[in-house]
């Protein structure tokens, strides 16, 4: 069993599906990435719309995995961002590579669950060792 007196708090925030999660205000998940798209060029595309403070592609080793998530520094921007990329007739043009001719989906990301919390020092009643003996 674990005694891990934060692990049902923990293990509860995982367990919560993907689609009760609410949605990011900041953050843009991109699916069918061109295989040939770095952290860099999804950057570059996505920096019209707003500030963006991390661009992050997935890989699997050296290949990249197609998808990717865009953080913007303020609220409204992911939402100009998905709504300017699905607009009827838009088309971003990566390069030259044969797989560009992918369209690529954009959406809001979900919420992630927090990280989970750091032990606590000291013992379980909260001594932090500053006490005499």
């Amino acid at each position: 069993p674990n005694t891990c007196p934060h692990s049902q708090l923990y293990s509860h925030a995982m367990s919560t599906p993907l689609d009760q999660r609410p949605l990011s205000k900041t953050q843009i998940f991109c699916s069918n990435l061109p295989w040939s798209v770095n952290g860099k060029m999804l950057r570059q595309a996505f920096e019209e719309y707003g500030e963006v403070v991390d661009a992050f592609v997935a890989y699997n080793g050296r290949s990249s995995r197609g998808f990717g998530y865009v953080t913007y520094k303020v609220d409204g921007c992911a939402a100009k961002a998905v709504e300017a990329w699905n607009a009827d007739g838009f088309k971003h043009e990566w390069g030259d590579d044969e797989d560009s001719s992918r369209t690529t989906r954009v959406e809001m990301a979900r919420e992630r669950p927090k990280p989970r919390p750091e032990p606590r020092i000291g013992g379980r009643d909260g001594d932090r060792g500053d006490r005499p003996p």
